[in-house]
């Protein structure tokens, strides 16, 4: 017994037997995926994509923000840490007592926290060691100006027939007390820190002003009227 062959309609052809006009487009409409050129989005549809895209901005500004922020806070946290204030020792302003301590042509005062000696020279002392002619306080930097080393005050120290000297513990290199190089392979003299006393006498070293040694140290030293004499 032949089959009998079954088209399946065509979209838009006619109804199949059994089905309703009305039933048969309803179907056929929804089946639609894309809608038609021209046509108009629904209202509460057109509102969710607005919200949608004004949430991804809300999060994209959101994160570059925050980024931003972070970034401008480590910096300036590095700037915070990074800046001096309040320097003390090395680098800023160490008291160093008052002119009535350094009595004339007495040793050297170390003071460790801003790296130099101080002495009050006394223009009398014409020994090979001695001032050299200064007269009035000196501030020495304690470091060689050869490889660096901290240089002490030797009081025991014989050198030249003469007793008192700097002495660097590294290469030898030997300073008088004005810091002026008589042996060793230093390049040049102690370098010197500049000094101010207030009118009641109280001494302050800049330590983070210094100027490199030369001939001319003993002629450096600061001379006031209260200094012992």
């Amino acid at each position: 017994m032949a089959t009998e062959a079954r088209e399946t309609p065509e979209i838009g052809s006619s109804p199949a037997a059994g089905v309703s006009g009305d039933a048969w487009n309803q179907a056929i409409a929804t089946r639609k995926t894309a809608e038609a050129p021209g046509a108009r989005v629904p209202g509460a549809q057109a509102s969710r994509l607005n919200m949608d895209a004004s949430r991804r901005m809300f999060i994209r500004s959101s994160f570059f923000g925050g980024l931003g922020l972070a970034l401008l806070g480590s910096v300036g946290f590095l700037l915070d840490f990074l800046y001096p204030r309040g320097v003390r020792g090395f680098g800023g302003p160490v008291p160093a007592g008052k002119v009535t301590d350094y009595a004339r042509g007495g040793t050297p005062k170390h003071f460790a926290d801003g790296q130099f000696w101080l002495a009050n020279l006394d223009p009398a002392e014409t020994r090979a060691g001695g001032a050299g002619g200064g007269a009035g306080l000196l501030a020495l930097w304690h470091k060689c100006p050869h490889l660096g080393c901290t240089v002490p005050w030797r009081a025991e120290v014989n050198f030249a027939g003469d007793q008192g000297w700097y002495r660097c513990p590294c290469h030898g290199s030997t300073y008088t007390k004005a810091g002026i190089r008589v042996f060793g392979p230093a390049p040049r003299d102690m370098d010197t820190m500049a000094i101010e006393i207030d009118a009641a006498g109280n001494i302050t070293v800049q330590t983070g002003t210094r100027s490199p040694g030369g001939p001319d140290n003993p002629k450096r030293a600061v001379t006031h009227p209260q200094l012992p004499t």
